[in-house]
């Protein structure tokens, strides 16, 4: 019954997805499994995942590796991530490893970065912005994706309007991070000793993200 729980949270929470995306029906395994969520029947699912056990690790990343193909669509592509996760869920609370879970939500994080680039201190310590909101484009980090080394600082500059606090996953990477909130026209600086990938997310603003890589 506990393993079934997350499933049927997932159930209460999310209603409707595509049976009908072609990208879904070339495999039965994920077939049977998205026919078990339609019927919201999470024992059916948890079944499914238990008879296959051997395969589902493959079939999620293959499942991964379509969705970040430069042809799929942004509707398309979160319609997989979407599986992928819930078989991943349904693969940890039948067999314990979370490992695919966590390549699944790495990967859907990447997804939503920009292009990962290796950054330059200036006097010292690298900068991250809150730039200032535009109709356009708000809520973001910038750069959102650096590289740097152990034993550099990174400081975030708050050039927005608005305060904002964000913090890394340790579910998916190295974490440490948890600022206080940032007010406007303010800073806060972090030294990062230990080698890694941080992954962060505003508190406030979900859409918020991201990632340090720690060489």
């Amino acid at each position: 019954m506990i393993k079934r729980f997350g499933l049927c949270l997932a159930l209460s929470m999310i209603s409707v997805i595509s049976l009908s995306y072609p990208g879904f029906c070339e495999s039965e395994i994920t077939k049977q499994f998205l026919e078990a969520y339609d019927q919201k029947n999470a024992i059916k699912m948890s079944e499914v995942i238990k008879a296959n056990k051997d395969k589902v690790p493959d079939e999620i990343r293959a499942m991964v590796e379509e969705a970040l193909k430069p042809e799929t669509k942004q509707e398309d592509r979160d319609s997989k991530f979407f599986v992928a996760d819930m078989m991943a869920r349904a693969y940890k609370d039948e067999t314990g490893d979370v490992e695919t879970l966590k390549f699944v939500k790495r990967k859907e994080f990447d997804s939503k970065l920009g292009a990962q680039v290796r950054s330059t201190p200036q006097n010292g310590v690298h900068i991250v912005e809150f730039p200032m909101a535009t109709p356009e484009v708000k809520n973001i980090f910038r750069p959102d994706n650096i590289i740097i080394k152990a034993g550099e600082t990174v400081r975030w500059v708050n050039k927005d309007e608005q305060g904002h606090i964000f913090a890394s996953m340790p579910l998916i990477g190295v974490g440490g991070i948890f600022t206080p909130r940032i007010e406007p026209g303010k800073s806060w600086e972090f030294k990062f000793e230990k080698p890694g990938e941080y992954y962060y997310i505003c508190f406030i603003h979900h859409g918020m993200i991201g990632k340090i890589t720690v060489e």
